[in-house]
C-alpha cells in the first residue's frame, strides 16, 4: 500500500485541524484525518507567524519555549472546546 498524498488541512478561526491523506492499495483506497491533541500541535509549529507568536509568549511571561508551547496548547484546547492541558 502506498501513502498517496497529504495535505494540512485549512486553520478555522486561526486553530490548526487536521492532516488529511489517501492510502491506495490494491485491497484498500482511503480518505484519513488525523486529528492530533493540541500539545502535538502547539509543539509542531513551525511555521513564521507561529514562532513569532511563541516567542511573544516567551517575553511577555518570561517563560522558556517549551513552556509557551504549553500555553499554546492550552489556548487550542480551549478554542477546540476539548479543556485544558495540564503542565507537568
Amino acid at each position: 500500500q502506498m501513502l498517496a498524498s497529504a495535505k494540512k488541512g485549512q486553520k478555522v478561526n486561526g486553530i490548526p485541524c487536521y492532516t488529511e491523506g489517501v492510502v491506495m492499495g490494491s485491497t484498500l483506497n482511503a480518505l484519513f484525518r488525523s486529528v492530533p491533541p493540541s500539545l502535538y500541535l502547539a509543539l509542531g509549529m513551525t511555521e513564521k507567524d507561529e514562532k513569532a507568536q511563541r516567542y511573544e509568549l516567551m517575553q511577555a511571561h518570561g517563560c522558556t519555549e517549551l513552556e509557551a508551547a504549553f500555553i499554546v496548547a492550552r489556548e487550542l484546547d480551549i478554542r477546540r472546546g476539548t479543556g485544558a492541558v495540564k503542565n507537568t
